[in-house]
């Protein structure tokens, strides 16, 4: 792969971000009006560009590859945890206080390393992972990108619940119900079935889709503009978080899969996913149910920055 082409691609990229950034800071994007465009970046132009990937000649998606990739997916997340959890664990984070009674703790110990963990294992697959592989592999891979996201949200709203706030209260099932969940479940559903939606359908949705990128990027640039750059550069432990995250996890992936993904187009993918920063949803999390909310959007600040270096090298280093 030209590494011409993926700095061009990622540059454009961070240049939305940047805007997204200014405009933050000079209050055109606000809190509300940064939520308001996440919702339609999230129940609109995503749950677009997933069906969009499946609309038109699939290629090399089949129900075989599809069913396949999930399987992947499943691995390599149990890999990320293998990873994570000693690491975190030599992190040695400070302890923080233990839940209120009548809520167990089910992270014993020291909790907030099971924060540290979790922003190892998690990355932003949704806001970063759909733009990021469109631009380097294509639209159709961004159906594949969707299987990954599903087990995201899977994982992440239930035991990565419990890991970053270090308590087991109410959990509902409702965090799973979203746009980009059904809408993945429906490509599913296209691919196993062979249907193919009207012209019209089609070209609706891929107008839509093309909303996701930008809109995704100045989403990400909005919410970096809140962080205090100087809470962020002082804590010294997002430092190797971060490069475990952006460079060990896909460097590892790459070593261990290659072993036996003899599709290139699908190791690519999984190997890129595996490298993007920290996932968006973590300060979201802390907020709602406890957690460390300073650390987790101090983390999604930083890697996102590194990543700027990071992405391009690994998808020139391992994607081929």
């Amino acid at each position: 792969m030209d590494i011409r082409l993926i700095v061009g691609q990622m540059a454009v990229l961070f240049i939305l971000i940047a805007v997204g950034f200014l405009a933050g800071k000079i209050k055109m994007l606000t809190r509300d009006g940064t939520k308001t465009l996440s919702k339609v970046v999230l129940n609109i132009s995503t749950p677009c560009t997933i069906l969009n990937s499946v609309m038109g000649e699939t290629g090399r998606i089949t129900g075989g590859s599809a069913m396949g990739f999930l399987l992947l997916v499943l691995l390599a997340y149990v890999l990320f945890f293998v990873i994570a959890i000693p690491l975190a664990r030599a992190l040695g984070a400070a302890k923080r206080p233990k839940p209120e009674s009548g809520i167990r703790n089910l992270v014993s110990g020291d909790s907030s390393r099971w924060l540290y963990c979790a922003m190892m294992v998690f990355g932003n697959v949704g806001f970063m992972g759909f733009p990021v592989s469109q631009a380097l592999f294509g639209p159709e891979s961004t159906f594949y990108v969707a299987i990954f996201n599903t087990l995201f949200q899977l994982i992440l709203f239930s035991l990565g619940i419990i890991m970053i706030s270090g308590k087991s209260g109410n959990i509902s099932i409702r965090v799973l119900i979203n746009a980009a969940f059904f809408s993945s479940l429906l490509s599913f559903a296209i691919v196993f079935t062979g249907f193919r939606p009207p012209g019209i359908i089609a070209d609706t949705v891929r107008l839509t889709s093309g909303l996701n990128s930008p809109c995704a990027m100045l989403v990400i640039g909005a919410t970096l503009s809140r962080v205090s750059v100087k809470d962020v550069f002082s804590k010294w432990r997002l430092y190797p978080i971060s490069v475990v995250k952006l460079l060990v996890m896909p460097v590892i992936t790459w070593l261990i899969f290659k072993n036996f993904v003899t599709d290139s187009f699908l190791l690519g993918i999984l190997v890129l996913l595996s490298g993007m920063p920290m996932a968006a949803s973590l300060p979201i999390i802390a907020i709602e149910y406890g957690g460390d909310e300073s650390s987790a959007s101090g983390g999604i600040f930083l890697s996102t920055l590194i990543s700027a270096a990071t992405v391009p090298l690994i998808a020139y280093l391992f994607i081929s």
